[in-house]
């Protein structure tokens, strides 16, 4: 890979994997939205050549890229809180794929990879399922689902080599997000009550940096047509990530597993199996999740 886009740069995401492609040599067309969504972060970088440009104008952007090896389209909105079930947004979302496949074939893209994410497993196994209720995140998996399999006919259609990357509890050094580990670190610190539903299910957490090697690794080494989901290797039940958050960040908090009923699906810990992803491509992944939090301590508290 000598020269790809990242869409959704400024992203905590897509600001790792331009630090990642980069630190490869890799040439980075970085998009973002205005020259006030460009960050510092990525102003640092050497070998970036940042883009302003709405997503609903991507076709200028043929005017402004050489001929690129990878197009990483990660910008998707909507993606937390109420947002998730808005229709108009999520179906806008789906649009923005197609612009962008349009686009990279026109500029010559060789290789199209996409950013899935675990909802799509959600949709998939209970939506469709007589009498179950469908919430918000509902929405926003369905369009993620569609958006899977329309990038996917579509890519083939025009020629490009499709990828899906499966997303997953991505956390880390930057994100301001309301996701479980945020969360917790912050029930653990304060001096609230912290109370948790029992934690049985199996959860995967990803250190953002070993997402960026995941989505490298797909972009340079996937094969064409296959999604992959990147992981830690080493999913776990949801308490004993709780218990090891409280014993790094605050070890005399008391935690209160099981106060909270739980009433959503527990996914099968086979769904967090990432060794497609490291037989095909030889992916691993760097960071315990010990590491991580020690890493996102260190700089919650600086």
């Amino acid at each position: 890979m000598r020269k790809a886009i990242v869409t959704g740069a400024n992203g905590f995401i897509g600001t790792e994997l331009c630090a990642y492609l980069t630190g490869k040599g890799v040439k980075v067309y970085a998009v973002v939205r205005s020259e006030a969504s460009y960050s510092d972060e990525l102003r640092a970088m050497k070998n970036l050549i940042p883009i302003m440009c709405e997503m609903d104008n991507l076709s200028r952007l043929m005017n402004k890229v050489d001929e690129v090896d990878v197009f990483y389209h990660l910008v998707w909105a909507g993606v937390s809180g109420n947002d998730r079930g808005n229709c108009a947004i999520q179906l806008n979302n789906i649009r923005w794929t197609m612009d962008a496949i349009a686009v990279a074939k026109e500029i010559g893209c060789k290789r199209f990879v996409g950013a899935g994410t675990m909802a799509e497993h959600d949709v998939y196994n209970y939506a469709m399922i007589d009498g179950s209720t469908p919430n918000l995140v509902s929405e926003y998996g369905a369009a993620k689902l569609a958006t899977h399999f329309m990038s996917k006919a579509e890519c083939n259609a025009v020629g490009l080599e499709h990828l899906w990357a499966i997303i997953p509890n991505t956390y880390g050094i930057g994100d301001k997000s309301s996701n479980f580990i945020n969360f917790a670190y912050n029930m653990i610190v304060s001096d609230s009550v912290a109370n948790f539903t029992s934690g049985e299910q199996y959860y995967d957490f990803v250190y953002v940096t070993d997402v960026a090697k995941g989505l490298y690794c797909i972009g340079e080494y996937g094969k064409k047509n296959y999604s992959y989901y990147i992981g830690s290797g080493a999913p776990r039940k949801l308490k004993d990530y709780i218990v090891q958050i409280r014993d790094i960040v605050n070890p005399e908090k008391e935690i209160n597993l099981g106060a909270i009923p739980f009433n959503g699906i527990s996914a099968p810990v086979e769904v967090f199996d990432c060794s497609k992803l490291e037989t095909d491509t030889g992916y691993q992944a760097g960071f315990t999740f010990e590491k991580g939090m020690q890493l996102l301590k260190q700089w919650r508290v600086n």
